[in-house]
């Protein structure tokens, strides 16, 4: 059974005899029923504060909930950008060493051939040293055969003109 405030103010008792003095009951009564009101006020109070509490307990796991859910999305997006940047750095890397080789190849590819064109060069120096030398020599043995030639018919002979008076 709940018991009011109003319902101890109302309640009454049968008198005997040497019973008690019904003034100080009545009083007694209005002062349990001013704690009583007290109380279940204090109650109430305590009840309205309980559910904000739990309203904002509840809010808070919600928060909380939320916050872990942000930081899971975060963390999977951090590693999803980690991984994203390590294959493009392995992808910027092997394009590196490909480009490298390339260059590379192409560095060998012509210093060959600049070494080809030096030997071919140098054969055509041979030659041309060969020939140049080979021209000289014809044009000493020429120059000695008309010194000789000259040498030979250096004497001049005269013939006496004759007069004619």
């Amino acid at each position: 059974m709940s018991l009011t405030p109003l319902d101890i103010r109302k309640m009454t008792f049968p008198t005997r005899m040497r019973g008690a003095d019904p003034a100080e009951v009545e009083r007694f009564l209005d002062l349990v029923a001013e704690e009583l009101t007290g109380r279940l006020g204090e109650i109430a109070r305590l009840e309205q504060e309980n559910r904000d509490y739990a309203r904002r307990l509840e809010q808070a796991a919600e928060r909380q909930q939320a916050l872990q859910e942000a930081m899971l999305q975060a963390q999977k997006l951090s590693q999803e950008i980690t991984d994203s940047a390590r294959r493009e750095a392995e992808l910027l890397v092997k394009e590196a060493e490909i480009t490298a080789e390339s260059i590379v190849s192409q560095a060998i590819e012509q210093a060959n051939k600049i070494e080809a064109k030096i030997l071919e060069l140098r054969a055509m120096r041979r030659d041309l040293q060969l020939k140049f030398k080979n021209t000289l020599d014809l044009f000493q043995r020429i120059l000695e055969a008309e010194m000789d030639d000259e040498s030979r018919t250096a004497t001049v002979r005269t013939l006496r003109r004759r007069r004619t008076s």
